[in-house]
């Protein structure tokens, strides 16, 4: 856990030392802060002081949806809640026990005293009774006659379960001690009966007030309910029964008012308030109209919307906004070198994100043209803006603005769902649409793709919304309009971005990866090697480049024009086959400072051919901090052989950097260094040239060279894998042709050998 803080930590700590991350983190801030203080506009509107019977000074309308409570409705639904919870009535489940527990206790003592005093063959059961009732307990009172009769007869099992089954049928209907006095004033007569003092039976009976009876009630209909449930008995045991089932029955339902009130009070509270809805653009009163007492009411529950500053709902937005800032700052603290790839990125993206901002929010004010979502939706040029960031620098940061743009549409809209989903599909679609986009006509298709999958969303949206075909046809047309709209927007600032700002675009890229250009055809007569080695470089940069997902045309680019510094001095390099005189009098050290001198030379000339920044870039980063191997280890030679071996400097011999800042840099850099070290191999067979190329990279890895590049393991793997493409499709085995003269004698071998035939 430790270590990976370590980590994340280091990580961050290295990505703020970057000045476009501090800048952009900044401007993110800002970005936020505005957007916030428009939407909190957005929800606080002006009031209006009026009173019944005033002239309207000018038109009032509803800014927004606002939904409102009816109080006097709420009242009476509240009531009517409440009237409709039933009332609790607790069943005493443990009367139960102790009845039927009597009830054994009973016959128990019957069969008791009978063992003891067995009947003696008279009638007198006097004495019998008198132990009986010595027995047991107090409560009840049992009738003697009952008793005795029971005594005399030595009852039956039977008569037992009769008096059982009597008393639990009467009690599981719940006895009340007396009528219903409906304390609480409730005309409601549903019953809830719960089962208290049970550890097993927790239900609850729905019943109706009439269905529950008193004590008295009850007794009346012992006889009955015996009879019905004591089938084929004598009238003197069902008498029994009866009688014993009275001297037990207690009352064990009982009317719960806290319980009642209780629950009363939890539906009132969540009883749903009854609401109304102001639509927005709706007009309350126009200008001159008389204010009514209706109009008057609506125009309160407007100053209530205006005056209210919507704290919730502006910390809400604040509180997504901030989400989004960290989010989008975890890719720019990972991903910053790829996410910004120009000092400018921050400042433009900032620019384009502010003005759709403040144009949303205008746009969502303007009641006279906007009457529905669709329409709002269509006007937004959500697609312009994503399109121009995703082909200006590239579809990471284009998808997550995308990404912010919906969601600021979304709440200008009042989260209209109808918007949500036709922004999300301009972002997205503009975000690839004009991914592999090379000439400027690549923008009016990319338009009209976007204009037919947005007519199809349209499409979706009208049939869900029960549009008429003619509003339908309207909103077809619109999206078709709206998508050529935003590629000619697009197409129309470009030229300012590439002008204004110096911007390097994919056109500009083109450009400048023509070969008849002066440079290249200068390069071609005096450094031919060179030009044979970029061509190569630029090949093997933009396959790997394909592979990782990188810029691969900016690649491409920056592996023509890495060594133009070499023209100068063309002479002096093995790969021009080393014409300069100065070559065989140069010390070591001389030797590396000229070659080293490229770079600066290159820079040079890359400004007086006014080449962007980024193809600068590849010129300055191309060997990042490397050594000069070779005439190190060659001065040291001479040293030792001279006996000073002291006067060796290692900062003579290793370029200045700085180290590659971007994966297209780093690519070029391994392009640069496999190319050249590839020709110095005898037969390069496939595995010599995967070992060469393995160990230039484990070499660039193990020096650091790609400590800011944001290159991974696994886009070394895909690199290495391209260059052995591009090198197995060099170096590929030939067959050995004959010549004309070798053809010719075994043809006249053979010839001869048929004429002896």
């Amino acid at each position: 856990m430790l270590t990976t803080v370590k980590i994340i930590s280091r990580s961050v700590n290295a990505a703020m030392r970057n000045r476009n991350v501090r800048l952009s983190l900044l401007l993110i801030l800002g970005i936020i802060v505005i957007s916030t203080a428009l939407l909190s506009i957005n929800v606080v509107g002006k009031t209006h002081n009026y009173s019944i019977g005033d002239i309207a000074r000018e038109d009032v309308r509803v800014p927004g949806d606002i939904l409102f409570e009816i109080e006097s409705e709420t009242r009476a639904e509240k009531g009517r809640v409440a009237e409709a919870v039933p009332l609790v009535f607790d069943r005493d489940h443990s009367v139960l026990i102790e009845s039927l527990r009597f009830v054994d206790v009973l016959f128990d003592y019957i069969d008791i005293t009978l063992r003891e005093i067995p009947p003696t063959g008279t009638e007198d059961r006097t004495f019998q009774l008198i132990t009986l009732k010595a027995k047991l307990p107090k409560y009840p009172q049992y009738d003697d006659r009952v008793l005795y009769e029971l005594l005399r007869s030595q009852h039956s099992p039977e008569t037992r379960q009769s008096i059982k089954k009597t008393i639990i049928h009467i009690l599981d209907n719940g006895v009340m001690p007396a009528p219903y006095s409906n304390p609480l004033s409730i005309a409601n007569r549903n019953v809830t009966v719960r089962i208290v003092n049970s550890p097993q039976v927790t239900d609850e009976i729905s019943r109706s007030i009439e269905d529950l009876k008193t004590l008295a009630e009850i007794n009346a209909e012992v006889p009955a309910v015996a009879a019905a449930l004591a089938q084929r008995r004598n009238r003197e045991e069902l008498a029994i029964v009866v009688s014993i089932v009275k001297t037990l029955l207690k009352p064990n339902l009982f009317f719960n008012g806290e319980e009642t009130k209780r629950r009363i009070e939890e539906a009132v509270r969540n009883a749903k308030p009854v609401t109304g809805v102001l639509k927005k653009g709706q007009t309350i009163v126009r200008e001159g109209d008389t204010i009514t007492t209706e109009t008057l009411n609506k125009i309160d529950i407007l100053n209530t919307y205006a005056s209210s500053t919507r704290i919730n709902y502006i910390l809400g937005v604040l509180l997504l906004q901030v989400s989004f800032l960290f989010v989008f700052g975890y890719f720019l603290l990972e991903y910053h070198s790829r996410l910004l790839p120009d000092r400018k990125a921050p400042v433009i993206i900032f620019s384009i994100v502010v003005v759709f901002i403040f144009y949303t929010f205008f746009l969502s004010r303007t009641d006279n043209i906007l009457n529905s979502s669709i329409i709002f939706a269509l006007y937004l040029p959500i697609a312009a803006v994503t399109m121009i960031v995703a082909t200006l620098f590239n579809i990471f940061i284009g998808f997550i603005i995308g990404l912010y743009l919906i969601f600021f549409s979304f709440v200008v809209s009042n989260g209209s769902l109808v918007v949500i989903v036709t922004a999300f599909s301009s972002a997205i679609l503009g975000v690839f649409v004009l991914t592999n986009v090379e000439r400027r006509t690549d923008f009016l298709r990319g338009g009209l793709i976007l204009g037919l999958i947005n007519s199809s969303v349209v499409i979706g949206v009208c049939l869900m919304e029960e549009y008429s075909l003619y509003d339908t046809l309207r909103n077809i047309e619109l999206s078709l309009a709206n998508g050529i709209i935003n590629s000619i927007l697009v197409l129309g600032v470009f030229p300012l971005f590439e002008n204004l700002f110096g911007i390097t675009t994919k056109f500009n890229l083109l450009e400048l990866s023509d070969l008849n250009a002066p440079i290249f055809r200068r390069m071609l007569i005096k450094a031919p090697g060179t030009y044979n080695h970029s061509l190569m470089v630029a090949n093997m940069a933009e396959a790997a480049c394909k592979e990782i997902g990188a810029n691969y045309l900016l690649a491409r680019v920056g592996g023509y024009y890495h060594d133009i510094g070499k023209i100068e001095d063309a002479g002096i390099y093995i790969e021009n086959k080393i014409t300069d005189k100065r070559a065989k009098t140069l010390s070591p050290v001389d030797y590396s400072r000229l070659i080293i001198s490229h770079v600066e030379k290159g820079i040079v000339l890359a400004r007086k051919n006014r080449l962007p920044e980024q193809v600068e870039g590849f010129i300055r980063e191309h060997h990042g901090t490397t050594m000069m191997t070779y005439f190190y280890h060659q001065a040291l030679e001479e040293a030792d052989a001279a006996g000073d071996s002291g006067t060796v400097s290692r900062a003579d011999f290793q370029y200045p950097g700085p180290k590659p800042q971007s994966r297209e840099t780093a690519v070029v850099m391994l392009a640069d260094a496999v190319e050249a070290a590839s020709r110095s191999l005898q037969d390069p067979t496939n595995v010599k040239l995967e070992s060469l190329v393995k160990k230039i990279i484990y070499n660039k890895l193990n020096d650091d060279e790609f400590e800011y590049s944001d290159l991974t393991m696994s886009d070394l793997n895909k690199i290495q894998r391209a260059f052995m493409r591009i090198l197995n499709g060099i170096f590929h085995t030939r067959i050995e042709y004959p010549d004309s003269e070798e053809v010719q004698k075994l043809e006249e071998k053979v010839q001869n050998r048929e004429d002896e035939r």
